[in-house]
């Protein structure tokens, strides 16, 4: 695992993500690829079609695996970080960031971190 891989899956982790889904191995590759400054936008032609070459999965499945996953860490996970972290991205509608906020905010953060240790 290389540092970027690490930290990313470390973020999702701290944020109650579920490593158990899918989604959360997509998000982190995704992150990872961020951090390693790859090109993801626009998600669907770029950053979702590099994850379902990765992952031999099909573009509309790894859109749905990280929406669920950012769903289910918004249930289960600890609301005062979530909202520290991303209240400034959330969907009126949803109450939740879409994936492209979480992906960019997330990173944001992580290099943020990175920066300040």
């Amino acid at each position: 695992m290389n540092e970027n891989q690490i930290k990313a899956k470390k973020y999702l982790l701290a944020l109650g993500f579920a490593p158990n889904l899918k989604g959360y191995k997509l998000l982190a590759a995704l992150l990872e690829m961020t951090l390693d400054g790859a090109q993801i936008l626009p998600l669907k032609f770029c950053g979702y079609k590099l994850l379902s070459e990765r992952f031999d999965v099909d573009v509309a499945s790894v859109e749905k695996d990280i929406q669920n996953a950012i769903s289910s860490a918004w249930l289960r996970g600890d609301v005062d970080v979530l909202y520290r972290e991303f209240g400034e991205t959330l969907d009126e509608n949803k109450g939740k960031p879409t994936n492209k906020q979480f992906i960019l905010t997330a990173a944001e953060h992580i290099k943020g971190y990175a920066a300040s240790v």
